[in-house]
């Protein structure tokens, strides 16, 4: 609908628009070959006219300068109206622009109103605000949008200049920039505490006694006033100051939990880079391998290319599975590197409170946040490498299906030297260790030499030990078994000889018989 409106209002423009100055018509006089122009472009056409006559600048005839050329009332009627109503409307979308910067300034200053303390001493400053509001709704004119714009940088001036910038403790009032000062400047008000703005005060009185509370309960775990540590339910109690109390648990608690928190964040850090590493590692094994196989399939042409993106869709098969393990483990290390950052600003939000009653206040919920995330376990991943083996088994079947007897031997060194290029790094390490390990072995081998002369003469000395002491396990051992016989079984061994013996006489005389 409105596309339609604006089309049609568009047309009619063009229609009004004179084709010489370009602009709406004014006084427009009519042609004899049916084209308008303005008063004023007519008279300079006729100017510019050579020999007595002029050219429609539309359909190029030519007329006769000294022609009487009519006034065309209606058009003339339309282009003024038409005129009239652009300017009302340009108007009123002027008017429209500055009443919504005026509500979108309004609405900022109740915000700030919502949230500022104002001051004790000044007066309210809801009444400019509300009448700045009523004169946003006034009918949209430029001198009234004007007057509401003055209207609201003057009560925005005086509202800023009502809010205050400090409270103090003791005289329990919120004061601006300019009530402020003689607690600033008297002696009589060194001793008054002043703090950041507040309107919260009967949070922070007992509501037994009335006072502020100045102490805080360490067997209770809450606040206390004064009157409290005397004849309160706290009287014995453990008591310290709130800033004493927020002091200790700075660098106590939190000390700990932040030097706790970093060093996770730190394990977090070097388990994330470490994956990355790996990635790296493995796209550099991928990279590898694909130049690999792409001079192999190079050397083949058409015969093997098939075999050749069989071998490609192996590797990219195995690091796709790996890539997601990874994925999936780096993942699960950001979430705990997140969740450690989260508590390590909370930490660090407690850390900057200088007021003890909201750091107090703060300090049971953030604190027990803190305490809950750092007690969950941390994800150790799994390492995972590009496994060759499984890779060269994988190729090796793609060989046996899809290569012919004469080409096996360039295969066979193509996948030798795939599945080698991830072992270079390994014989390097193993080649560094085997040094170590022969340095080691040298050093020992100077002390074996050292202490060889005493060995070989402590060699027969200790050789009669051993001896000596064979001997000695012998004897002790055959006296426990002497000791462990009973005369019991002594018979019993007599009757089972004599068994034996009467057995072996009847077995004789068998035979004889």
């Amino acid at each position: 609908m409105a596309s339609a409106q604006l089309e049609q209002s568009s047309v009619l423009q063009e229609e009004l628009t004179c084709p010489v100055c370009l602009d709406l018509y004014r006084d427009p006089h009519l042609l004899p070959c049916g084209h308008n122009f303005c008063k004023t472009c007519l008279d300079r056409l006729k100017r510019q006219a050579d020999r007595g006559r002029l050219r429609c600048p539309e359909c190029r005839d030519s007329h006769r300068c000294g022609t009487n050329f009519q006034k065309n009332f209606k058009l003339a009627n339309i282009a003024d109206d038409y005129r009239h109503r652009r300017r009302a409307n340009a108007a009123a979308a002027t008017a429209l622009k500055s009443r919504e910067l005026l509500s979108s300034s309004l609405a900022g200053l109740q915000s700030l109103s919502a949230f500022a303390v104002p001051c004790d001493y000044c007066p309210s400053v809801a009444a400019d605000v509300s009448g700045v509001s009523a004169g946003g709704d006034r009918p949209s004119a430029a001198s009234i949008s004007q007057e509401c714009s003055d209207k609201q940088g003057a009560a925005a001036a005086a509202a800023a200049s009502m809010f205050a910038v400090k409270t103090c403790l003791k005289c329990e009032v919120s004061m601006c920039q300019e009530h402020v000062k003689p607690h600033l400047e008297l002696p009589a008000f060194r001793e008054h505490p002043l703090t950041e703005p507040m309107n919260d005060f009967w949070k922070r009185k007992c509501p037994d006694h009335d006072e502020i509370y100045r102490y805080y309960c360490l067997d209770d775990k809450m606040c206390v006033c004064n009157a409290c540590t005397i004849e309160g339910g706290h009287a014995g109690h453990t008591i310290k100051t709130l800033k004493n109390t927020m002091k200790d648990l700075k660098q106590g608690t939190l000390d700990k939990q932040l030097y706790r928190v970093e060093r996770k964040y730190s394990m977090a850090e070097k388990k994330l880079q470490e994956q990355k590493e790996k990635e790296r590692q493995n796209r550099k094994f991928l990279d590898d391998a694909e130049q690999c196989l792409t001079r192999l399939g190079e050397e083949m042409k058409a015969k093997v290319l098939r075999f050749v993106v069989r071998l490609q869709e192996c590797t990219r098969t195995h690091y796709d599975t790996n890539g997601l393990a990874i994925q999936k483990n780096t993942t699960k290390i950001c979430q705990d590197k997140a969740r450690l950052q989260e508590v390590r600003c909370g930490i660090e939000g407690l850390m900057q409170e200088n007021d003890p009653f909201r750091f107090v206040e703060a300090y049971k919920t953030t604190g027990k946040q803190c305490r809950r995330q750092l007690r969950k376990n941390m994800f150790y991943p799994e390492y995972v490498d590009m496994d060759t083996e499984v890779i060269g088994v994988m190729m090796e079947e793609e060989m046996r299906k899809f290569l012919e007897e004469e080409l096996m031997c360039h295969v066979s060194s193509a996948i030798n030297s795939l599945c080698h290029l991830s072992d270079l790094e390994e014989e390097e390490e193993e080649q560094e260790d085997n040094e170590e390990e022969a340095a080691e072995e040298e050093e020992d081998d100077d002390d074996l030499d050292d202490s060889s002369e005493e060995e070989m003469r402590s060699d027969g000395e200790e050789e009669d030990e051993e001896d000596e002491e064979e001997e000695e396990d012998v004897h002790d051992q055959n006296d426990l078994n002497d000791d462990l016989f009973s005369p019991g079984e002594e018979e019993e061994e007599e009757e089972e000889d004599d068994d034996g013996d009467e057995d072996g006489d009847e077995d004789e005389e068998e035979r004889g018989v």
